[in-house]
């Protein structure tokens, strides 16, 4: 096994356009930081443009195509993505672009960079103090083993399989979500068209409503338990202050609902709602509705944030047949199970990586 730097082993294409470009309502999508998602994908959600003619002007060193690597190198650094399609894109200048070489396997940088220690490496090489930032020229430097082609070739077949057991988990589970929000808008038509008895109450009834201690520097880059904080994305921390199944919804920012079942902290503006287990389901829904409802009906206005009280008195139908509440808290369960295979499987991969690539674990014909 050889010991080789990055540029050694990969093209450095770009580190994205460093002129602010020209919005567009369409065109070819504007990839920044936020883009790249918890699974390093990149989602094209809330995703400005710029013109397709911005996009033709720019040098073909300014371009990503399928089988490049990107890079966050600002901020957040420490997310790679793997281009597995073809699609025109312009790239914020934090993202960097990497093209491995022809007798390099392009998923092995990849996962190499996904790699804990890896991250580890660059965090202690990155500069700066409000916005850490890894150089380009710190990027191309750092050593990594490559194995031989083939090696190289089995190791990426084998965490591509666990790789694709995460997406398949994922899929998954917005299919439950979209299984569960459509039987509870049904259960909300026949109760308001008084098809489905039941009664009305509000969240403060169902739930203590409260909020996080914690501020946004409470997380760490490898932490043991769940962060919940604003952002659609939890971080990571070291110690919990709650062992429920709760739901939290992100008092400013997005205002986004989520659910979880564990050991997990909170941030100071994110409102943690633990009911009973028959109407955590119920719950959930019923502040997603709302929280929904509220977000489009402040929108244009300087409603900046969602009140405690806000909270409380989200309206919840429960209805007299409790086969609703059964089936979605199942639809629910479905999901955290999932969710938590994809955490173990993560972790599986990020053991798996070190043991392969420094020979410690070998793969067999």
């Amino acid at each position: 096994m050889e010991t080789k730097k990055l540029i050694d082993c990969c093209e450095f294409i770009s580190d994205g356009d460093h002129l602010p470009p020209p919005k567009s309502d369409s065109g070819v999508p504007f990839i920044t930081i936020s883009n790249i998602t918890g699974q390093n994908k990149l989602s094209l959600e809330d995703t400005m443009f710029v013109p397709e003619s911005y996009y033709n002007g720019l040098n073909e060193n300014k371009k990503a195509q399928k089988g490049d690597i990107l890079y966050s190198v600002v901020g957040s650094f420490g997310k790679p993505v793997y281009v597995d399609f073809d699609k025109q894109m312009v790239f914020q200048r934090h993202i960097a672009i990497l093209r491995p070489k022809r007798n390099v396997n392009a998923r092995f940088i990849y996962y190499t960079m996904l790699n804990p220690q890896f991250y580890k490496l660059v965090d202690k090489l990155a500069i700066g103090c409000s916005q850490r930032t890894v150089t380009l020229d710190t990027l191309r430097n750092i050593e990594i083993s490559l194995p031989d082609k083939d090696i190289q070739d089995k190791t990426v077949e084998v965490l591509s399989l666990i790789d694709r057991k995460i997406d398949e988990n994922c899929k998954i589970n917005d299919n439950l979500e979209q299984q569960a929000y459509l039987i509870f808008e049904n259960m909300m038509a026949k109760a308001e068209a008084h098809r489905l008895k039941g009664k009305y109450t509000e969240a403060k009834f169902l739930a203590s409503v409260i909020t996080g201690k914690e501020d946004a520097n409470f997380s760490v880059p490898n932490g043991k338990y769940k962060f919940f904080t604003c952002s659609n994305k939890p971080l990571y921390c070291n110690s919990y202050a709650f062992h429920t199944s709760s739901i939290l919804i992100a008092g400013n920012g997005d205002f986004n609902v989520k659910h979880y079942s564990g050991k997990f902290n909170a941030y100071q503006r994110t409102y943690v709602l633990t009911p009973k287990k028959e109407y955590f389901a119920l719950l959930y829904l019923a502040s997603l509705y709302r929280i929904n409802s509220f977000k489009s009906s402040s929108s244009g206005s300087i409603v900046k944030f969602i009140t405690k009280s806000d909270v409380e008195n989200i309206p919840v139908f429960i209805p007299d047949d409790t086969a609703y509440l059964d089936e979605l808290n199942k639809l629910l369960l479905a999901q955290e199970q999932n969710t938590l295979e994809n955490e173990l499987l993560v972790q599986l991969r990020d053991w798996l990586l070190p043991m392969l690539m420094n020979g410690q674990a070998t793969i067999s014909d």
